[in-house]
């Protein structure tokens, strides 16, 4: 995390802007963000499987239109 002390802020963020936050990647995922957005891993494989696009946090921040500051 480089905008947000934790998972749980960034979490609280996205729900506070009636978003939903969840650990998993599935079909009824609109994003996924990620800051190592060429990552192999197990979520980044199965985001871009379904066609799910991944942000950077910044890429995200840019997208929801805000400002963030620890």
């Amino acid at each position: 995390m480089h905008h947000f002390a934790n998972r749980e802020a960034l979490k609280e963020f996205i729900e506070e802007r009636g978003g939903k936050a969840s650990g998993s990647v599935s079909s009824k995922t609109d994003y996924l963000i990620n800051n190592d957005v060429t990552s192999t891993s197990g979520k980044n494989k199965k985001a871009q499987e379904l066609g799910v696009p991944i942000l950077s946090e910044e890429a995200f921040l840019e997208l929801a239109g805000a400002a963030y500051a620890d």
